[in-house]
């Protein structure tokens, strides 16, 4: 598929997720070497998350109002210069913790505004027949960009500290801002109006959610799986393999690539071999493969297991990295084809407010989650934590498939073939 909008629009994804995927991988490291506190982690995860689920429902009504080039354009421009400062205290060594929290809090609510206006902005610049590929290929550079991008991270941040990892983040959101002023793109859109009209329209969004069983139920059991998983991989993952594995900031970058790893080969079969696969099979075989994965990773960091290999091991290393890629290959069969029923199912006229919904409904409990784990793991062993999740986890995952599989995946043929009619 060949669309001029598209490339400009995956260029600046590319360029800004790298510099993302590098940020991301070295904050966590600056903290944990900082104070050593598993609460300290999930509390940074707290503000990473909460403000985007608190502005996002409003970033949904602004997505479909006002011109979504030009909010990606300034959100990228301002995530830019917010980290330029991080540069500038960082130069001076005025960085703290809680100067760095403060700063995420501004970077979240930017990403809350960004993040529903690129996602419904999507179909409007590809063609319906090509959405499948047009998603597919933005899994695989959103892959590429947390392969290189973290893998660059665990190095960079091992040999110019967190002031170089600064500058290649704030110079890649720049670059991005830039590829996406080209991108020619008309949305007929009304003003924001009074706060009676943005409530209608977050009523409007909630209701549309509602009105869909089978999303309504995926969006439950969304909700449940991302609470358990989330903070497994988001505190619990950083905390044993930098504090009780003891990996290198090299090692753990590159721990942290395998996942997208993964993540890219799924799509890459889903874009050229399955495109066309049944949405349930695939979905529910990736939910269980999934799952079944988490276990090994959970078995791996058993204490026994870990002295076995030996602390920071290569050999642990490398099978740490072959049970990531296979999780994340096995996430991506389950995310991409739900997010392609999902744009198509949305109206284009309000489909910014349905993602703002679909996310706060997803991940609303999250934060909650990231508190707790955090808590846990400054006082429980993190290999008893991580096998009580993945216990819930997997019962989760069989109830949905043996109970409402069938309804959901039956709902949503029947409301997308509709919509094409």
């Amino acid at each position: 598929m060949t669309n001029r909008n598209f490339l400009l629009y995956a260029i600046g994804r590319l360029v800004s997720l790298i510099g993302t995927g590098i940020q991301d991988v070295a904050v966590p490291l600056f903290i944990l070497d900082l104070t050593g506190s598993g609460t300290a982690m999930g509390t940074f995860m707290i503000i990473t998350v909460v403000p985007r689920l608190i502005l996002v429902p409003l970033a949904g009504v602004i997505g479909d109002r006002v011109n979504r080039k030009w909010i990606m354009v300034w959100m990228d421009f301002g995530r830019g210069l917010t980290i330029m400062v991080l540069i500038v205290l960082a130069s001076q060594e005025m960085i703290t913790i809680p100067v760095l929290f403060f700063a995420q809090l501004i970077i979240s609510l930017m990403n809350a505004l960004f993040g529903p206006a690129t996602m419904a902005m999507l179909p409007d610049i590809v063609a319906d027949e090509y959405l499948v590929q047009a998603n597919s290929i933005l899994g695989s550079i959103n892959s590429i960009s947390f392969i290189i991008g973290p893998a660059l991270g665990g190095i960079i941040y091992g040999l110019g500290g967190i002031k170089i990892v600064f500058l290649v983040n704030s110079v890649s959101f720049l670059l991005s801002g830039l590829s996406e002023l080209f991108i020619i793109y008309e949305q007929k859109t009304t003003h924001l109006g009074k706060m009676q009209e943005v409530v209608y329209d977050l009523v409007e969004g909630i209701r549309f959610v509602k009105g869909h069983t089978g999303l309504f139920i995926i969006l439950m059991v969304a909700l449940i799986l991302n609470f358990l998983a989330n903070p497994l991989f988001s505190v619990l993952f950083p905390y044993v393999m930098r504090l009780v594995i003891q990996f290198s900031s090299s090692q753990f970058g590159f721990l942290e690539a395998a996942f997208v790893t993964g993540t890219l080969l799924g799509n890459i079969i889903i874009g050229t071999w399955l495109a066309h696969a049944r949405l349930k099979s695939m979905v529910i075989r990736g939910l269980v493969c999934e799952v079944v994965s988490m276990g090994v990773f959970a078995g791996l960091i058993i204490p026994s297991v870990i002295h076995f290999f030996g602390y920071g091991s290569w050999d642990l290393f490398i099978i740490f990295f072959f049970v990531l890629v296979i999780n994340g290959l096995f996430n991506a069969f389950v995310n991409t084809p739900l997010l392609v029923e999902i744009q198509r199912l949305a109206p284009t006229e309000f489909r910014a407010r349905v993602f703002s919904v679909l996310e706060v409904m997803s991940q609303g409990v999250v934060p909650i989650g990231f508190g707790i784990m955090g808590i846990l793991l400054d006082i429980i062993q993190p290999h008893v934590v991580a096998l009580s999740v993945i216990l819930l986890l997997m019962i989760t995952v069989l109830f949905f498939g043996l109970k409402y599989a069938d309804i959901v995946f039956e709902d949503l043929n029947k409301n997308n073939n509709r919509s094409h009619l």
